[in-house]
């Protein structure tokens, strides 16, 4: 297990000065923690607390697409942290919630968002994962179980009661993110953390610019040490161990290759769309695996319990996925790879009732959640090992599984299987393969690939899995205006599912319409009149602007001047006039304040950064972002 010690004097330190308070009355035990770890107790169900503006709620609901943090205070068993950031999170099932009737977002939480520094008992962030197209709930937290067991480096994960603004929103799960704080924390150094977008295969090409290696933190800016890292994999011959151990934990490799096999994962690297998995460099130069992304785990997206354990493999071929290829075709790692999935299987020979112990503990919180995917009977039977003495019965239980899913989010996943079905056919299939009587070698191209009869023919739609950048798109601040309108072709892609119930989209008809927008340390603010652009600059209602930045404000009907103050910094802006002062000194506006429909309006971008706040423009989604530096 990770070795996460924080010492009491570190934590004691971390709660004076980055504004974590305890909650009163509702978790004394609080007063205990020493670490985030001890709030991720196995099989114990932790309250999570959103306490966000309404209209900051009202603007999450109306672009989840966009993926804006907004600011919002959080608190995790009795402990608050203020001024945090939370957006939506998601590439396939952020856009299938989006469009649907549902509100049943997954959320990213990042503690030091708006305050430098801060965290929760040294956590930077958590995600809080909405269980998606899982009617057991089960499928990631029981994936995370079983490799931790195994021994590998992984997030902590606990199941959640999520509350916003004071109602039960949902049962959700709670993951710890891979960021600085895991690196910290599992390794207690610096190195260099890669998130594996789609695309990921490792294969080496001497022109390949390798935009699916996504830096999380680290160093290694340019990713020279990750170019290194596939080259050196690839130059390995065939058959040899070569110099590999040099520059890759092999354990981790094939503990994370060998439960997407065993579980049936196969939205990860053991599929043709290769995502899914971190990648770590230690200061010794050596990667290791993480996993990430379990949530199709248990045949959740293609129920093929019998792949042969040689060519794990969905989709795909072995020449290009050189992390499984690489590894076993030198017999002593294979060895070890047989080594792991037969130790997996002794865990499968309880999974019936691990599964049944887990749904006693979470029954009672899947029945109260309001904004559930699936009703419990759907529950129940997702993890209740189904029996079927005829074919017709079968056929009539499955139909009655996933009748009517496909309107709903995640509906038609993983063929309606109970996850208890998945895990023993495939132990079943596991058992022949190494008493000779299966094949361990299959064809990947015998399977279409697809998610399971969520879609006609098996076939993946295409859409671009990277999550969204701080800049959007194509937006490059050292060559364009941060404030003049970018064009359409910088646009993030919308994600690939479109309308799956046959409705417009909710981002879509919000941001056709949508006038500009502008946040302020994450908080929508509200104009009674509308922002308007006047010579690439956007002008805002002055009192609003000005009072969120925490300036004192006065107006001068006879002058018609504004003056604004706060610290040593006085401005003051004449109605249409392009000239203002800062401090006494002219300073020449791209456009002049002026008054419209009986609102004074004032240059944000100037007024703003004249008070050392940070402004950007997002073109597509007409959104201004003033944020502390």
């Amino acid at each position: 297990m990770k070795k996460k010690a924080i010492s009491i004097i570190l934590v004691a330190l971390m709660l004076a000065t980055n504004l974590i308070s305890h909650a009163t009355a509702d978790n004394s035990s609080t007063t205990a923690l020493t670490s985030y770890e001890d709030l991720f107790k196995k099989d114990e169900i932790i309250d999570i607390y959103i306490d966000i503006a309404e209209s900051d709620l009202q603007d999450i609901y109306a672009y989840p697409k966009n993926e804006e943090y907004h600011r919002a205070d959080i608190t995790v068993n009795g402990i608050k942290v203020e001024n945090a950031g939370i957006r939506t999170k998601g590439n396939m099932t952020l856009s299938s919630v989006a469009s649907s009737d549902s509100d049943r977002y997954s959320f990213r939480i990042k503690f030091n968002k708006y305050v430098k520094g801060q965290k929760l008992l040294g956590l930077d962030e958590l995600c809080l994962n909405n269980c998606y197209s899982d009617p057991s709930y089960m499928r990631e937290y029981l994936h995370y179980e079983m490799v931790r067991e195994m021994g590998m480096e992984v997030s902590e994960t606990a199941f959640c009661n999520v509350y916003i603004n004071g109602e039960l929103y949902g049962f959700y799960l709670a993951i710890e993110a891979l960021d600085e704080s895991f690196v910290e924390t599992t390794y207690n150094e610096n190195g260099n953390l890669y998130k594996m977008e789609e695309g990921a295969s490792l294969v080496y090409k001497e022109d390949e610019n390798y935009t699916y290696a996504d830096l999380k933190s680290g160093p290694d800016k340019d990713l020279t040490s990750f170019k290194e890292f596939v080259k050196n994999l690839n130059d390995v011959p065939d058959g040899e161990k070569g110099n590999i151990e040099s520059f890759l934990d092999i354990d981790s490799a094939l503990i994370y290759i060998a439960a997407n096999t065993v579980l049936c994962n196969y939205d990860s690297y053991n599929n043709s769309m290769k995502h899914n998995y971190y990648l770590y460099e230690n200061e010794a130069g050596i990667f290791s695996v993480i996993p990430w992304d379990m949530n199709m785990s248990f045949g959740g997206r293609e129920s093929n319990t019998d792949i042969g354990i040689d060519t794990p493999l969905v989709s795909g071929s072995m020449e290009a996925s050189p992390l499984i290829s690489k590894l076993l075709a030198v017999d002593e790692y294979k060895e070890r790879y047989y080594n792991y999935i037969e130790k997996m299987m002794v865990w499968l020979e309880k999974f019936e009732s691990r599964v049944t112990e887990l749904k006693s503990i979470i029954k009672p919180y899947v029945e109260k959640d309001p904004s559930a995917f699936y009703t419990i009977d759907e529950f129940k039977r997702a993890t209740t090992l189904q029996t079927a003495t005829a074919e017709d019965s079968n056929n009539k239980t499955e139909q009655t599984i996933t009748e009517g899913k496909d309107k709903r989010p995640g509906g038609g996943f993983g063929n309606g299987k109970s996850i208890i079905n998945v895990a023993l056919e495939g132990l079943e299939n596991l058992k022949a393969q190494f008493e000779e009587t299966a094949e361990k070698s299959t064809l990947s191209n015998q399977s279409g690939g697809g998610f399971g009869g969520g879609f006609p023919g098996g076939k993946m739609p295409n859409f671009n899995g990277k999550e969204r950048p701080e800049m959007p798109g194509n937006f490059n601040p050292d060559k364009l205006d941060p404030e003049e309108v970018r064009p359409e072709n910088g646009k993030r892609p919308d994600g690939g599912f479109g309308n799956m119930n046959g409705r417009p989209s909710k981002n879509n008809q919000n941001q056709a319409n949508a006038t500009v927008r502008v946040h302020v340390d994450g908080h929508i603010l509200t104009f009674e009149t509308n922002p308007v652009i006047e010579n690439g600059t956007t002008l805002v209602d002055f009192r609003s602007i000005l009072e969120e930045l925490g300036a004192t404000v006065e107006w001068d009907e006879v002058t018609r001047t504004v003056t604004a103050a706060k610290d040593d910094i006085k401005i003051v802006l004449t109605i249409d006039s392009d000239v203002a002062y800062v401090n006494g000194e002219s300073v020449t506006l791209l456009a002049a304040p002026a008054i419209i429909e009986d609102s004074t309006m004032i240059p944000v971008r100037f007024i703003s950064e004249q008070f050392g706040m940070k402004v950007t423009w997002y073109g597509d989604t007409k959104l201004i972002t003033v944020t502390s530096k």
